[in-house]
């Protein structure tokens, strides 16, 4: 993937990011970082609510909506500052 290419992606990816709405509408989702290689994207949030389970599931939605943006072939969601962190990682991308 070209440069160009690969910061066209980035900023749909950044316009969708910015547009999803927290499900509680309170806050903006807290992303971490982002990261596109080779069409691998790499998204690490922490979820607003570390105890609710609707925050980390509506993660499946946001996932499936960045697998169809032009030029990502795949998401890895990293989900942080949570119980069980690396549970909830492996069970968004499997």
């Amino acid at each position: 993937m070209s440069e160009k290419k690969r910061r066209a992606s980035l900023l749909q990816v950044a316009s969708l990011l910015k547009a999803w709405p927290d499900p509680h509408g309170q806050n903006e989702l807290n992303i971490k970082a982002v990261d596109l290689n080779d069409g691998l994207l790499r998204v690490a949030i922490e979820p607003s609510r570390s105890q609710c389970p609707c925050c980390l599931l509506d993660l499946v939605s946001l996932r499936t909506k960045l697998a169809k943006k032009k030029g990502i072939d795949n998401v890895h969601i990293e989900v942080m500052g949570v119980p069980a962190a690396n549970r909830w990682t492996k069970a968004l991308n499997q």
